[in-house]
């Protein structure tokens, strides 16, 4: 599994340390941060939304989701930010 399918289970499970230590990696392994942003935390998010229309998650999954992205989206902040890519 690459950086950025960890970067995703990380945000669909939740798991706010793997979230950073996955997007710390992938910028740390070359990757754009607009391509972790999108690729990543984005498209997962995506998948949460997906699922609760489903049924299968519910408030607080997503709540949780939407946390473990924001500890993502804070450390790739700077880098977007010098590519004028809007957070």
């Amino acid at each position: 599994m690459d950086t950025i399918d960890m970067i995703f289970d990380g945000v669909v499970s939740g798991n706010q340390g793997m979230v950073e230590e996955n997007v710390r990696a992938a910028l740390a392994a070359g990757i754009p941060a607009k391509e972790i942003l999108d690729d990543g935390l984005v498209d997962a998010m995506a998948e949460v939304g997906d699922r609760f229309e489903e049924g299968r998650y519910f408030v607080p999954e997503m709540l949780v989701a939407a946390r473990a992205m924001k500890s993502g989206l804070s450390i790739l902040r700077e880098k977007l930010v010098e590519g004028n890519v809007q957070p």
